[in-house]
Parts: C-alpha cells; structure tokens; sequence
C-alpha cells in the first residue's frame, strides 16, 4: 500500500512506515519516535479529512502502528533478523 495517496502524506522524507523500520541509520529508538511522532502529526491531520480521506487515515494509522510493533517485538528478541530466527553453522 503506498501511503503518498494522503495528499503527498510521508514524513521526515519517509514514504512509508517500513521504510523507517528499514533505516539503516536511525537506532530502534530513533525508529520508534519517528513512528509516534508521525502517528501523532497523523492524527492531528485526520481530524480534518473528508470523509473520502478517511478511510487512507485509518490505514496508515493501522500501518504506523504495526511498523511500531515491529520495532518493539525485535528489541524484545534480538536473536531475531527480520522476523526470522539465525540458523547455526553446523560445520
């Protein structure tokens, strides 16, 4: 889903949440402020979109909050890269 549907709504020059969560600069805290702070710029705006809007709100909400969740479940299991365990060398 391409969320630059909401009148050009990226932010911080990120199109997308996953984009931040992909950041290869930004610390998992960086990540995680982004994502909020982004939310909350989200839900300033929404209050004022029209009732065709609406609904592409509601998604990059859902979307914000799932790439937060993300954030938050991989530093609860730093043995994990991108949602997938580290296989052993068995040599």
């Amino acid at each position: 889903m391409r969320t630059l549907g909401i009148r050009g709504m990226g932010y911080a020059g990120f199109g997308r949440p996953d984009e931040v969560v992909f950041d290869r600069h930004l610390s998992a805290r960086q990540k995680t402020e982004t994502l909020k702070h982004w939310q909350v710029a989200l839900t300033r705006l929404a209050r004022f979109a029209s009732a065709a809007e609406r609904e592409a709100y509601e998604a990059l909400t859902i979307e914000l909050a799932a790439a937060i969740e993300r954030i938050d479940n991989a530093a609860l299991h730093p043995h994990m890269i991108n949602s997938r365990p580290l296989r052993l060398n068995r040599a």
